[in-house]
């Protein structure tokens, strides 16, 4: 099968994907989320994966069959459903309380920035990322100083405290 990427290029969307992922992951990781730095590596650079694969796959097929229509922008359907069944596991009620809202839509976020490296998008992917980071730290730390319910810590779920 020819390829539609070199290996430089796969090697630097995957790296790209896996830096951002990172990233975002690390914030989780420093609140002590459940979710943490591997998960969110892992789905930017899962998203990524899939993506180059459906460029790749589609670019072969198309070699092969002249008149073959194909959309290679169909993965971000499949991704995005996937991506959003995982973040929705994230999701914890306990009484009145509901915990990892801001866990879950990050994971859908990451999932949207691995598509973006994997169709070679750095730059949405770069201010995606940046975007999404100053969410997760600035406007938390914003929103824990204006609501007197939250900690500026906020406390890990009780699954992290046990497992210690």
């Amino acid at each position: 099968m020819p390829h539609s990427f070199t290996l430089q290029e796969i090697i630097l969307r995957l790296g790209v994907a896996s830096l951002c992922g990172l990233l975002l992951g690390l914030d989780r990781e420093i609140k002590q989320k459940t979710v943490g730095v591997r998960a969110f590596l892992l789905v930017c650079l899962g998203s990524a994966s899939f993506t180059m694969m459906i460029v790749e796959i589609t670019n072969y097929y198309q070699q092969i069959y002249e008149d073959l229509s194909m959309d290679p922008t169909r993965i971000i359907q499949g991704v995005v459903t996937g991506i959003g069944f995982l973040g929705g596991g994230a999701i914890l009620q306990k009484g009145d309380h509901v915990a990892g809202t801001a866990t879950g839509a990050s994971i859908w976020v990451c999932g949207a920035i691995g598509v973006a490296c994997g169709y070679g998008l750095y730059v949405h992917a770069g201010i995606a990322t940046a975007f999404a980071f100053a969410v997760l730290t600035i406007v938390g730390l914003i929103r824990s100083l204006l609501r007197e319910d939250l900690e500026l810590n906020e406390e890990p779920c009780e699954d992290t405290k046990n497992k210690k």
